[in-house]
């Protein structure tokens, strides 16, 4: 114990390693994730209150990592959902996390809970750690004399029913998806979005050029190689399909079995195996001066005789086109001559070491960015400022310059196995030390009357929280499966997230609903906590 009290750094990663084992435990296919070190933290910190000695600029440190990585990662994204008419479900989350802070304040003052309590009832409910940040950071005086509760006991407490009843939530809707499914003719909500290929045999006279047929129909679909006259050939924009012709066709399951069905049917042969005069090959983009380009500006067709079919990014193939705009890590499928598809790797990179490096002065400069950014003091209407904290100032740079990727010689652009682990490490880091800190204040207050009556107010919050978030995307006629990731969004929590994904075989829906929902949702309730203080 007394080796453990002197090495405050010793006992933080020892706690790290303690949650991460922890999270990973899955239970009816849920598992805590990250939040788990909070918890370890606490059970820790609660033997000995000499434990509590974890220095404050490690958990700022890792807020800071995480929500920056989050913000690169989701700035495109984000950009481009609200491109297609995200803004009235951006309007109508805030209306709904404004009207939950309504109702925690109206329960707390049912409950008779100071404002340290109610700060991270609201923080826990909706299981946001930024929120937590940002309230301990603005009652710290309070806090530390004791004259207010700790808002770590609150956030502990309303955590896993906030996590449980929006998993609830996200279930319902996607139950109401399959139900909706089974009555009509529509298409399964739980499609996989993942691309394919088949080879396409044309029967189909007066078929437009390969170029307009990427956007038929609504889809959007790649061609991949193109057999004509016995002759194999790549798949050019200008290419003009006769009958009697093969082609591979890429694209979702579904938007493929249509197409053929239309342009044809389907050949016995798989054009894509025939590697006589044309292979495949799966190339990494590690080349930085290339990220945020457009794959047609990369100009493989003219340069190298090669095109790119799909992109694998994460876990999930997508379709490629020529406005496909290429971020560090994704993985390309390269059509195109065996000789030359060492020239198309030379020119992309192509080098794991480079995948788990960072541009250090892009990565620091825009953290520094984002901090600036979250020192600024916001005046409000009827006297006192807010300000974005730690939490928020690297939300926002990360979403900037995330969809910029590149300024000149500087790389915003994190790669995606990097981003992942830079994300996963920092939220550890914050949550095990913010559970350090606060043990011995938790194990003195969840057994008093306050933590009875905390408890209860979560309960009441996460309910009432829940059933809005459903009722919300009905009255905004999202389809069910964006809806459970536009909840997971609202609550800014990963498990959810992970079940919509795993509940319908990873359909690209949940992760543009919440991907839409989460960075406005984060800032949102940064605003918000401070106003309950």
């Amino acid at each position: 114990m007394d080796v453990l009290i002197d090495n405050p750094l010793l006992l933080l990663f020892l706690v790290m390693g303690v949650g991460a084992a922890l999270g990973s435990v899955r239970i009816g296919g849920v598992a805590l994730g990250p939040a788990a070190a909070l918890f370890a933290g606490l059970a820790v910190s609660a033997i000995d209150e000499d434990l509590a000695n974890t220095p404050l600029i490690l958990t700022q440190v890792g807020l800071a990592l995480f929500i920056y990585t989050v913000g690169l990662a989701s700035g495109p994204s984000f950009l481009a959902e609200l491109r297609r008419g995200g803004a009235r479900v951006l309007v109508g989350a805030a209306v709904l996390l404004s009207f939950v802070a309504l109702v925690v304040v109206g329960v707390a003052s049912l409950l008779d809970l100071d404002t340290g309590a109610r700060a991270g009832l609201f923080a826990g409910s909706l299981t946001n750690t930024p929120a937590l940040s940002a309230a301990i950071d603005g009652l710290g005086d309070g806090i530390a004399d004791g004259s207010l509760t700790d808002p770590v006991v609150g956030y502990s407490l309303a955590y896993p029913m906030g996590v449980v009843t929006m998993l609830l939530a996200a279930h319902w809707s996607l139950r109401r998806g399959h139900h909706r499914a089974a009555g009509r003719t529509e298409l399964p909500v739980a499609a996989s979005t993942n691309a394919t290929n088949a080879t396409l045999l044309v029967t189909r006279v007066d078929l437009p050029t390969l170029g307009e047929l990427e956007r038929w129909s609504g889809t959007k679909l790649a061609f991949g190689r193109v057999e004509h006259d016995g002759q194999v050939s790549i798949a050019t924009a200008d290419v003009q399909l006769v009958p009697g012709d093969l082609c591979t066709v890429i694209g979702t399951p579904d938007d493929v079995e249509r197409f053929v069905a239309w342009a044809g049917g389907p050949s016995s042969r798989h054009l894509a195996l025939d590697r006589a005069l044309l292979d495949f090959r799966r190339i990494s983009v590690s080349n930085r001066k290339l990220a945020g380009t457009r794959l047609r500006d990369l100009q493989l067709e003219r340069r190298f005789g090669a095109t790119v079919t799909r992109v694998r990014r994460g876990d999930a193939d997508l379709v490629a086109d020529g406005d496909f705009v290429v971020r560090l890590g994704d993985r390309l499928r390269v059509v195109g001559p065996a000789s030359r598809l060492g020239e198309v790797a030379t020119l992309l990179g192509d080098s794991d070491r480079s995948l788990g490096e960072v541009d250090a002065m892009g990565f620091a400069l825009g953290l520094s960015i984002g901090l600036l950014i979250g020192l600024v003091e916001v005046p409000l209407p009827g006297g006192g400022s807010i300000e974005l904290g730690v939490g928020g100032g690297p939300l926002i740079a990360g979403l900037v310059l995330g969809t910029l990727s590149r300024t000149g010689p500087i790389t915003w652009q994190v790669p995606h196995a990097a981003n992942l682990t830079l994300r996963q490490f920092g939220i550890l880091m914050f949550l095990g030390a913010v559970g350090i800190r606060s043990g011995a204040t938790f194990a003195t207050a969840v057994g008093t009357a306050v933590g009875g009556r905390l408890a209860l107010a979560a309960l009441m919050v996460t309910v009432v929280l829940a059933v809005a978030s459903v009722l919300l995307t009905r009255l905004l006629r999202s389809d069910p499966v964006t809806a459970a990731g536009q909840i997971a969004g609202i609550e800014t929590q990963p498990a959810v997230h992970a079940y919509a994904a795993e509940a319908t075989k990873g359909d690209q829906r949940v992760d543009a609903g919440y991907a839409l929902v989460l960075p406005l949702a984060m800032i949102v309730k940064l605003v918000l906590v401070q106003l309950l203080l």
